[in-house]
């Protein structure tokens, strides 16, 4: 005669596998939601390029690039500077090219989000958080008009709401 498990240790296993499942799906959301790093994809234009050191031999070992964030409203900058990898990877690039780009958007150790280009076209380039060549600007400019004339202009370099729904990675918070 074959004896039969008893309905307590099937209930006990059920509810181990049911807790091991719930305790891998909490961790898993845990670490999603407080993650620091995000990756974005968007395009850019170069609207800039200079070797900034070159070798013996005239070869370039670093490069800086200033583009435009096309998509993004109001006037959004970024320069990058690139070691010899990325400026042999590069060098098929010119000026008015647009390009697709990889954007890691992370935590700063100095209290605040930022981000920067970590490929641009099929060219990887290793992120230097404080490589001196490397910075964005930005800034949303409107006309200030008194009694129905325009008078000038002022210009906001905090990223605004429009901006960051747009270009999710500029978010500074």
């Amino acid at each position: 005669m074959s004896e039969r498990p008893s309905t307590r240790v099937v209930s006990q296993t059920r509810t181990t596998r049911r807790g091991l499942v719930l305790a891998l799906v909490v961790c898993a959301v845990a670490t999603s939601a407080c993650s620091k790093t995000h990756r974005y994809e968007s395009a850019v234009q170069i609207v800039r390029k200079d070797i900034v050191e070159k070798d013996d031999n005239g070869a370039p070992l670093q490069v800086d690039y200033e583009v435009e964030w096309d998509a993004c409203p109001g006037d959004q900058f970024q320069v990058i500077r690139g070691g010899k990898a990325f400026a042999e990877c590069t060098a098929k690039l010119a000026v008015g090219d647009m390009v697709p780009v990889y954007v890691t958007h992370f935590w700063d150790e100095r209290g605040f989000y930022r981000w920067d280009i970590e490929r641009m076209g099929d060219c990887w380039r290793p992120i230097e958080p404080d490589s001196p060549g490397s910075y964005e600007k930005g800034q949303e400019c409107r006309d200030v008009k008194n009694q129905g004339f325009t008078t000038g202009f002022t210009c906001s370099r905090k990223p605004f709401r429009q901006l960051v729904t747009r270009c999710p990675w500029m978010a500074r918070e």
